[in-house]
């Protein structure tokens, strides 16, 4: 009985020894060489609609970090795009002037700057309800209730990728980490 503990013993003690003195394997992954992106995480939204009594003070404004390998410095541009929309009950969404979003300003990486929260950089910009007006060719007495300015962006890389709406993920866009919808939504609100 003495022997078969101690047989028993040395094979558990040969068990542990043999499975602890395993080599590492590197992963099958190249990590060095992986295709990274960019995004824009928004980090404050100070405005979400326009007051139709007061569209002369109404603004869409907006703070972003830009996240990348290179802690936002890989940004070139950021192109910032508008289009009006207005719910027609029976018809359908009508766009005005179409479809296709107007360009209403441009962010060049200068404008993004380092900050004390954290490592990447970041810019906020402040677009009124006028220059939205301007952009798309409209006035305010065609503006109504309920009335939808979309605000979009673009990002342009120094390598020539752009990331916008289209081929952000659910991920990206949705996540409260990432928080980065590349649109953004403003409504017309009336008193």
């Amino acid at each position: 009985m003495k022997m078969i503990k101690y047989n028993l013993g040395v094979l558990l003690c040969a068990t542990l020894l043999l499975s602890s003195c395993r080599d590492f394997v590197d992963p099958n992954i190249p990590y060095s060489e992986f295709d990274t992106g960019a995004y824009l995480r928004t980090i404050d939204r100070t405005s979400v609609d326009f007051d139709l009594g007061d569209l002369e003070n109404s603004t869409f404004a907006l703070t972003l970090e830009a996240v990348d390998i290179e802690d936002g410095a890989t940004v070139e541009t950021v192109e910032i795009m508008v289009q009006h929309r207005r719910l027609i009950p029976d018809v359908g969404l009508e766009y005005t002037p179409s479809a296709a979003p107007v360009l209403i300003k441009t962010l060049q990486l200068s404008d993004f700057s380092p900050n004390d929260e954290s490592r990447f950089l970041r810019t906020s910009f402040v677009i009124t309800a006028a220059e939205a007006l301007a952009a798309i060719g409209m006035t305010n007495d065609y503006v109504a209730c309920d009335d939808v300015f979309e605000f979009s962006l673009n990002l342009t890389d120094k390598f020539g990728r752009s990331f916008n709406r289209g081929n952000v993920s659910g991920n990206i866009a949705g996540a409260p980490f990432y928080d980065s919808p590349f649109q953004y939504f403003v409504d017309v609100e009336c008193e």
